[in-house]
């Protein structure tokens, strides 16, 4: 099989021969040459001509997965260094969630975004709820004192490599086997229902975008990024991705893939009215919403751990490297 690598010039994408590319249908051993001449990039749309040979060092892991390389210029990417657990309407959501996880329970409530929007400060979130931000507030101030005593692991001071398990554990390998049977109930509801209810036609047709990028996006975290985040924590050094470039290459892509997953649940929200079953909905319809439902709130505290709490963290690895140069 050809293991060849070429690079977009413009925003750095890698395509892996090795690979191909599952998100647009090109099998594995798919020559670059080959390539319809109308072929675009798949990050940028820059045309064939813009790419070159990648003269990347060939390492083990990279040949299992391409991994698109943008530059963090983003300051807010490191926790922010306020009092541990401290209560205040300009701590960042995601944050407050990182601190007290039981806080989640009632930025859920109220429609917060601590995941993806996990960078905005409590008073920027409830300004575009419309919510007094002194009234949550008291229902976070509640959830502390509820969750006094939990024995809840700190994910904040635990080891990344700890951390990492419990990702893949918990969320990773449950939601591959979730989305396997939630697909195959969403083409039934369509099927059945699509007459009467065009909209979960749509839903269907996001749901299997959502679900094939969500898969690749899993296994390049834990081909290529989960291991290089335990190798920099085990080893104090940093590790090279791609064509040379830092940890934070790879974070950026992973942070843009979570928006887009969370663009497809908000997405498949708004066409079941808030996955509302309607009047004639069968058992199958029903339990359809109510896996879609249970999806995205997992995925609310899947993202949050990587965005807010892994991947800041992450970065921090890199300071002593860099303060050394």
């Amino acid at each position: 099989m050809s293991k060849a690598k070429t690079i977009c010039t413009v925003c750095n994408y890698i395509y892996d021969e090795a690979m191909g590319e599952p998100r647009l249908e090109i099998s594995p051993a798919l020559k670059f040459e080959d390539l319809p001449d109308e072929w675009a990039c798949p990050e940028c749309g820059s045309a064939k001509d813009m790419f070159q040979p990648c003269s990347c060092v060939s390492l083990p892991i990279y040949e299992q997965t391409c991994v698109v390389h943008h530059h963090d210029t983003n300051p807010n990417n490191t926790l922010a260094a306020t009092a541990e657990g401290a209560l205040s309407k300009s701590a960042p959501v995601g944050q407050l969630v990182a601190q007290r996880p039981l806080r989640a329970c009632v930025l859920e409530q109220y429609g917060i975004d601590y995941c993806c929007g996990g960078k905005a400060t409590l008073e920027e979130a409830c300004q575009k709820k419309g919510l007094q931000v002194e009234e949550i507030l008291e229902k976070l101030l509640a959830a502390d004192r509820k969750g006094a005593q939990s024995a809840d692991t700190d994910w904040t001071t635990a080891s990344l490599k700890d951390l990492i398990d419990h990702i893949v554990n918990t969320y990773h390998q449950p939601l591959r086997q979730e989305l396997s049977r939630v697909v195959q109930l969403a083409e039934k509801v369509a099927r059945v229902h699509g007459d009467n209810h065009p909209e979960m036609v749509e839903v269907m047709n996001i749901f299997n975008r959502f679900k094939a990028q969500l898969e690749l996006h899993m296994q390049k975290e834990e081909m290529v990024l989960f291991p290089g985040i335990a190798s920099m924590e085990a080893t104090g050094t940093p590790q090279i991705f791609g064509c040379g470039g830092g940890i934070e290459h790879p974070i950026d892509v992973m942070n843009q893939e979570h928006d887009e997953a969370g663009e497809a649940l908000s997405a498949m929200r708004r066409l079941t009215n808030d996955y509302t079953p309607p009047d004639d909905a069968c058992s199958s319809f029903k339990l359809l919403l109510s896996s879609l439902a249970q999806i995205e709130s997992e995925m609310h505290q899947h993202v949050h751990k990587e965005n807010n709490i892994l991947f800041p963290r992450a970065l921090e690895l890199r300071k002593p490297a860099l303060t050394s140069r």
